[in-house]
C-alpha cells in the first residue's frame, strides 16, 4: 500500500459557513449544520473545540451538541442520540490549543460531510458568532505536497519566535504577512501564545489567524481565533461559576497550550505566511487600533548534514 503524508489542518464551522450560527438565542434547536470536507485529501479528525464571541467570560454551559461521521452516522449510541453538553466534554471547551481528543481519529473521505446539530438553553442570550473547530490532519500521497521534517543528524533546543503586529485596526484583515526563520537553524512549530485580550473596554478579544505554508496553502479552512489555536499569556485562568464566583482554571489552559500534531517544520531561511483578522470593533465596539505580539513556540534544529528530508510518512493502516 502507498505511504501517506500527514499535514496539520483545522476545519471551521461558524457564521461564515452557516448564517444561523451568527446569533444563537436561548431555546434554539439548530439541525443539519453541514461542514463539507474538501476534495483534495481525506481528513482525520483528532480533536474539536467550540467558541463564541466573548467579552471576558466563557459561559456556554447550556450548549449541547451531537455530530456525525462521514456517513451521517452519529458518534454516540442509538440512531439519533441525545445531545451532549459541551461543558462536560472537555476543559475550557477545547480552547487554548487543547482541543478535546478524539481517539481513534475519525476518517472523512474527500467530498464527504460532517453534520452537527445543537440545542442551546443557556443564560447568555444570544451566543454571538458561535463557531466549532475540528482539528486533525489531511492525508496526501507521499511527496505530493511540499513538506519537511527533521534531518538524519541534528541537535535541537526549545525556541520561541515573537511576532510583532503594529496597529491592527478594529475591523481589519491583513493578508499574506510574512514570518521568516533565521538563517542559522531550522524551526519546528509546535504551538504558540496569542495576545492577551483586555475586557474593560474589550480589545483584542476577537483576533484570528490563518497560517499558510510558503506556497500560500492554508493550515485551516477559515480564520481560527488565537485563543483556540494557541494559548495566551496568563498562567492562571479564572472560570466564571454562577455568574460571579471565580475559580482557578484547571488542567491545560491559556498558560499551558497543547502541541500541534503533526508539527510544522520550517527550514532555515524559509517562510510561513499568515492572515490576520480583528473583529472586536464590530462585536464589542472597540475603537482603537492596537499593537500586540504573538509567539510561535517550538524548537530550533541545527543540521549536521546538508540534505533536507521530506515529511514523516505513515502507512494507511496506521492512520
Amino acid at each position: 500500500m502507498p505511504e501517506l503524508q500527514k499535514r496539520h489542518y483545522d476545519y471551521v464551522l461558524g457564521p461564515n459557513q452557516d448564517a444561523r450560527l451568527a446569533s444563537v438565542a436561548t431555546g434554539s434547536v439548530i439541525t443539519e449544520l453541514i461542514l463539507p470536507i474538501e476534495n483534495d485529501a481525506p481528513f482525520v479528525l483528532t480533536g474539536r473545540a467550540v467558541r463564541a464571541a466573548s467579552a471576558g467570560s466563557i459561559n456556554m454551559a447550556g450548549l449541547r451538541t451531537r455530530f456525525t461521521g462521514p456517513n451521517r452516522d452519529y458518534r454516540a449510541s442509538g440512531g439519533r442520540p441525545s445531545y451532549v453538553r459541551e461543558s462536560l466534554a472537555s476543559a475550557n471547551y477545547g480552547m487554548f490549543g487543547n482541543p478535546k481528543p478524539i481517539v481513534p481519529g475519525l476518517v472523512y473521505p474527500p467530498g464527504s460531510v460532517l453534520m452537527l446539530d445543537l440545542l442551546y438553553d443557556g443564560a447568555v442570550n444570544p451566543l454571538v458568532n458561535l463557531t466549532f473547530f475540528f482539528r486533525g490532519y489531511k492525508l496526501y500521497p507521499a511527496g505530493s505536497v511540499p513538506a519537511y521534517t527533521y534531518p538524519r543528524k541534528m541537535s535541537s533546543l526549545s525556541f520561541s519566535y515573537p511576532v510583532p503586529v503594529v496597529q491592527l485596526g478594529i475591523n481589519e484583515t491583513r493578508h499574506n504577512q510574512l514570518f521568516t526563520v533565521k538563517q542559522d537553524a531550522d524551526f519546528v512549530l509546535r504551538g504558540g501564545q496569542g495576545p492577551l485580550p483586555h475586557f474593560s473596554p474589550s480589545t483584542l478579544s476577537e483576533v484570528s489567524i490563518i497560517l499558510r505554508d510558503f506556497n500560500k496553502q492554508p493550515y485551516s479552512s477559515d480564520f481560527v481565533p488565537f485563543d483556540v489555536l494557541f494559548g495566551y499569556t496568563p498562567t492562571v485562568f479564572e472560570v466564571v461559576i454562577a455568574g460571579s464566583t471565580l475559580l482557578p482554571g484547571f488542567g491545560p489552559g491559556p498558560g499551558a497550550p497543547g502541541l500541534f500534531f503533526p508539527e510544522i517544520y520550517v527550514p532555515k531561511n524559509h517562510q510561513l505566511l499568515y492572515d490576520l483578522q480583528r473583529t472586536d470593533g464590530a462585536v464589542f465596539g472597540s475603537t482603537t487600533a492596537e499593537d500586540f505580539v504573538f509567539t510561535l513556540i517550538g524548537g530550533r534544529c541545527l543540521r549536521n548534514d546538508t540534505y533536507p528530508c521530506l515529511a514523516s510518512f505513515v502507512k494507511p493502516a496506521d492512520a
